[in-house]
């Protein structure tokens, strides 16, 4: 071998092992920003305006690392990672305070789902890439039962954890229907969608199917910073891998999307009514 085809070749090497540490170091990034939105919720709790800042620049930064990296994966991701601050933005600067605490679901949930959508068409996603769809009912259905179903057990664990105060003055079939209906679109359908649907969908084609489930997961569970409860965000953590594991495996987010509606539906409608 010449002394040019070694040089060629050592140079070649040297290209391949600098692509594998830049590869490696820009997957570390979405983790520095799922800290990021951790450590702004840590600081909403203690100072909301200061909170809602951080988030703004972590948003400001993934807007920014989105446009540098754009037309590879990892620009996808950036994008749908914004509607996470985004959550804590909208919560903390709508003029709510007028409103009853049901409707505060309903006013943050609009705006979210039309940037859920906006993340989905610059990405170029079909409603399959984000789970909504019914996919193979006839191998599926129990699955989606099942998980239906455990959003009961769901909602009273998450009940004795967090005893929260019922979201209307008293129990009663036609006062229950509106606040059901709200939850179940607002918190169980939007959360579904952008968590297990558009961020899920992104994080795998960026990171593989692992470690996006874990990504998305704690980015989920963190946003329960506020319920000022460590066990709820480990709670939470641990339900966000169980439903990002069923939509896997069925490739739809109905089943866990019906069973996240019962879940809240029974923990601010129900249970404080029955326990």
């Amino acid at each position: 071998m010449s002394n040019k085809a070694a040089q060629v070749l050592d140079s070649q090497g040297q290209v391949s092992i600098l692509k594998g540490i830049l590869e490696k170091r820009e997957s570390v990034y979405p983790w520095l920003y799922a800290v990021g939105i951790g450590l702004a919720e840590l600081l909403v709790v203690v100072n909301p305006r200061a909170g809602v800042i951080l988030h703004m620049l972590i948003l400001a930064g993934l807007l920014i690392n989105s446009t540098f990296a754009y037309g590879q994966p990892s620009s996808k991701l950036y994008i749908t990672l914004i509607l996470g601050p985004l959550i804590r933005i909208l919560s903390l600067s709508l003029p709510l305070a007028h409103l009853p605490r049901i409707y505060w679901y309903a006013a943050v949930s609009l705006p979210l789902l039309t940037g859920a959508l906006v993340a989905a068409r610059l990405n170029g996603y079909r409603l399959s890439d984000v789970g909504l769809q019914l996919g193979d009912l006839r191998k599926n259905a129990f699955i989606h039962i099942l998980t239906c179903l455990s959003g009961i057990p769901l909602g009273i664990a998450e009940y004795f954890i967090l005893r929260p105060a019922p979201l209307f003055e008293s129990f009663n079939l036609v006062g229950f229907i509106l606040p059901a209906l709200i939850l179940l679109v607002c918190t169980g359908f939007t959360e579904e969608v952008i968590f297990r649907g558009i961020m899920q969908k992104a994080a795998n084609d960026f990171l593989g199917p692992k470690s996006s489930i874990f990504l998305i997961s704690f980015i989920c569970a963190v946003l329960h910073i506020t319920h000022i409860s460590f066990i709820d965000v480990i709670f939470v953590f641990i339900v966000a891998l169980y439903f990002a594991m069923l939509v896997k495996r069925t490739g739809s987010i109905l089943g866990v999307t019906i069973a996240h509606g019962i879940t809240n539906i029974s923990l601010y409608l129900v249970w404080p009514f029955i326990i």
